[in-house]
């Protein structure tokens, strides 16, 4: 399972893509995902996906998560931190989101709303 810094693993990712193109079609899929049906034919598949790919990837499971109105899981709530800080220099990321899931421990607790499990999960000590 990727670390709380890393997004959604590449074995999530996998998986997903390939419900995904089972649900709809390699078309559907690669158009909705932003990529080639080639591409995402070679990604299930098992190819290494590069950079760029994998952020399109990581962006749309995200959006594909919040479709559902499902409880986030841990490694979603990742995949959306990550998105959120790829912007800055790598060692400025972490200490970003160290910062961004204080400040939503901290509204949680001012709100009197309950953690999400996957806020709990990540601010007590999830490996990185």
């Amino acid at each position: 399972m990727a670390g709380p810094r890393d997004g959604a693993s590449i074995a999530t990712l996998r998986q997903a893509a390939r419900l995904y193109v089972d649900a709809t079609s390699l078309r559907h899929a690669a158009r909705d995902i932003g990529m080639s049906p080639t591409g995402l034919r070679g990604f299930i598949d098992g190819a290494d996906p590069y950079v760029k790919t994998m952020r399109k990837l990581t962006e749309w499971y995200v959006r594909e998560i919040q479709s559902r109105n499902a409880e986030l899981s841990q490694e979603s709530a990742s995949a959306a931190l990550s998105l959120l800080v790829q912007h800055y220099p790598a060692p400025d990321r972490e200490p970003t989101v160290d910062e961004l899931l204080a400040v939503l421990d901290r509204r949680c607790r001012e709100t009197n709303t309950p953690r999400p499990v996957w806020l709990a999960d990540l601010r007590e000590g999830a490996p990185y």
